[in-house]
């Protein structure tokens, strides 16, 4: 893990999440490198960030509210880091 000025890297052998903890939102948007196109996207949950502007790597933004948001996006986290 890296701590940078506005979000946190995580890294294998390359950058597989990145994370942003936003506690007024009560959110942590946690970027990974999925491709977006291989994912049914959710509305409120995911996001395809491609062609969009943002801080740290990933062209899938995942926002964790609650557990529950948490338990859906463990299998996403696992495949960038396999990916990485």
């Amino acid at each position: 893990m890296k701590t940078l000025k506005f979000y946190f890297a995580f890294k294998r052998f390359r950058n597989f999440a990145c994370v942003e903890v936003h506690p007024k939102n009560r959110v942590i948007l946690v970027y990974v490198k999925v491709d977006s196109e291989s994912v049914e996207l959710q509305p409120g949950f995911t996001r395809d960030m491609r062609g969009i502007g943002h801080y740290g790597t990933g062209d899938l933004e995942i926002a964790i509210r609650d557990k529950d948001d948490l338990e859906r996006a463990k299998p996403l986290i696992v495949k960038s880091y396999e990916s990485s």
